[in-house]
């Protein structure tokens, strides 16, 4: 049985991914997007994702990119997976998949203007995992905010009509993530403000965060 899928965010330097080695993750994510504050630079991403533990996914974040800014990354660093965090269409992510061997997350996020869960089966035909994060105002992810956990089951039923993983995020931390997963059995989670102090990657967090998670006892989709 596979414990649900944990994915880390949000890693800036070298030092920050080390930090992870002997804790049981299944993917690591970076920020590829100027200007936020865990962004990486494109000089920077190669020795990150060197550092990357094996068997662990690696995953560059981009709002609203261009095929020629994926190609851009690729080229730099061997990413297995684009989490794509704006308003892409299920075009363009058809369009990744046939240009790029990489898997897709896609982001629905969830607030007062909460796309539908019937727009992932658009979707489904392209995209690897669905995720929800929440959404404030012009912020999209990172936020440290929890959105309504009543949406999610909303979305559990769509996924698993078409078979996508739905993997949760939004506020996550080591206080709340059983509570979330007991309730709502979502197939992956993800953190990235929740096992941090001082704005600094906290590996201690980290390891008490998957501990919650594996105790919670629930199964997930493999990616």
């Amino acid at each position: 049985m596979k414990r649900t899928n944990i994915k880390l965010c949000g890693f800036r330097t070298p030092e920050d991914v080390e930090k992870v080695e002997g804790i049981p993750v299944d993917a690591i994510g970076f920020i590829l997007v100027p200007g936020r504050k865990r962004s990486v630079r494109p000089e920077q991403i190669a020795v990150l994702v060197d550092r990357v533990p094996p068997g662990v996914l690696t995953v560059g974040v981009l709002i609203n990119p261009s095929l020629e800014e994926i190609d851009k990354w690729l080229s730099l660093a061997p990413l297995q997976a684009i989490q794509l965090h704006g308003e892409e269409t299920a075009s363009f992510c058809r369009s990744i998949k046939e240009r790029f061997s990489v898997r897709v997350i896609k982001t629905f996020h969830v607030d007062e203007q909460m796309e539908s869960p019937c727009s992932i089966k658009e979707y489904s035909p392209w995209v690897d995992v669905a995720l929800l994060d929440s959404g404030a105002g012009q912020i999209r992810g990172g936020t440290g905010t929890t959105f309504d956990w009543e949406q999610i089951s909303l979305f559990r039923k769509e996924c698993r009509s078409v078979q996508i993983p739905l993997w949760v995020a939004g506020g996550l931390n080591e206080q709340n993530v059983e509570a979330l997963i007991r309730a709502y059995a979502p197939d992956g989670v993800d953190v990235s403000s929740g096992i941090e102090s001082d704005g600094e990657k906290d590996r201690q967090k980290m390891k008490r965060f998957v501990e919650r998670v594996v105790r919670s006892g629930q199964t997930a989709h493999s990616v």
